[in-house]
């Protein structure tokens, strides 16, 4: 052990015992238990020839990472570096840190190999066997994630078909312009990219499973639900769409012209008391992890950078559930 690692050694101690949030998160769950998963995407596993692979739990965990401090590729790459409570938690020293290029690599080969179903049945298989079985039903809603438009760009483009002209664009140029983020409004405010839908737990509110979609599409137009839920609570952006699955207890609140009858405010009324914690993992990934945008430029990149985004809001929220039975 060189000094830095010494000194490092050190730094992570005293931390430990401010309160290290990062130290108790390396064992909430059991994170080897992932790795006969991302091995299926690995080339090279042989020792001669091309770059050796970086460990796959690290690189599972630095995307984790990524998402609780809103890190691009390059400002992880640079916090590892920098940070004692970093390298411990990912159980590496300064020697080891992968470079940036090597996480983008990481995460274009999930999205290539399509493993991310995979790893989300992993980590759910995980939660319920820590106790945390669905008993009382599920919540459905959506959220945007707002992307980049170009408006310079964009502005250009709208007065070429105007003039019945067609800008040419450079592949390099092509790859910096989102391919398919849509417009949306909501509430007269103008939103461009995607949607995350998702379905948390009445119960305890973790995200069980989760849909994004360009942010045009309908909230009614994505049904989460599977045959062996217990009931579904939706607000009135669902109401009139019928769920999939009869098996599940529909409690969608209900849109109707008229306000004042008395049992329509008194369901709705009932419904949106349960409903309302469906948005706690949106308020979280915005307001603690400064999530809620996206700069990747395609569906499948999006898609990624959620799974990854739930991944850690779950695992906060497990975090959250230890404190409580601890104390």
């Amino acid at each position: 052990m060189d000094l830095i690692q010494f000194a490092n050694r050190k730094i992570v101690n005293k931390l430990n015992k401010l309160g290290n949030r990062l130290h108790e998160l390396k064992t909430l769950i059991g994170w080897r238990r992932f790795d006969p998963i991302i091995e299926k995407m690995r080339k090279n596993k042989t020792e001669k020839g091309g770059r050796p692979n970086k460990d796959n739990i690290l690189m599972l965990k630095i995307l984790v990472l990524q998402k609780w401090f809103s890190l691009s590729d390059e400002q992880v790459e640079f916090m590892v570096l920098d940070r004692a409570s970093f390298q411990d938690f990912l159980g590496i020293s300064y020697n080891d840190v992968p470079d940036f290029s090597t996480v983008w690599r990481f995460r274009e080969e999930l999205k290539n190999r399509g493993l991310e179903k995979e790893i989300w049945a992993e980590l759910q298989q995980q939660i319920n066997e820590l106790g945390f079985i669905v008993k009382k039903g599920h919540i459905q809603d959506a959220s945007f994630i707002e992307a980049q438009l170009g408006k310079k760009r964009y502005s250009k483009e709208k007065k070429a078909r105007k003039q019945g002209r067609k800008i040419e664009y450079t592949e390099k140029q092509r790859a910096h312009i989102d391919k398919d983020g849509t417009f949306a409004i909501k509430n007269n405010q103008i939103h461009f990219g995607y949607k995350d839908h998702t379905k948390t737990d009445v119960d305890y509110n973790f995200v069980r499973d989760f849909e994004t979609t360009p942010a045009s599409i309908h909230d009614n137009n994505i049904d989460l639900s599977k045959p062996d839920d217990i009931a579904m609570y939706r607000d009135k952006g669902y109401s009139g769409k019928r769920l999939k699955h009869g098996s599940v207890i529909d409690k969608t609140m209900i849109r109707r012209d008229d306000k004042k009858m008395e049992w329509v405010k008194a369901t709705n009324k009932a419904i949106a008391k349960i409903r309302v914690m469906g948005e706690r993992q949106f308020s979280v990934i915005k307001y603690v992890f400064k999530g809620g945008y996206t700069y990747v430029k395609t569906l499948q990149r999006v898609r990624i950078s959620q799974l990854f985004a739930y991944f850690a809001y779950n695992l906060y929220n497990l975090f959250t559930y230890r404190k409580k039975i601890s104390t």
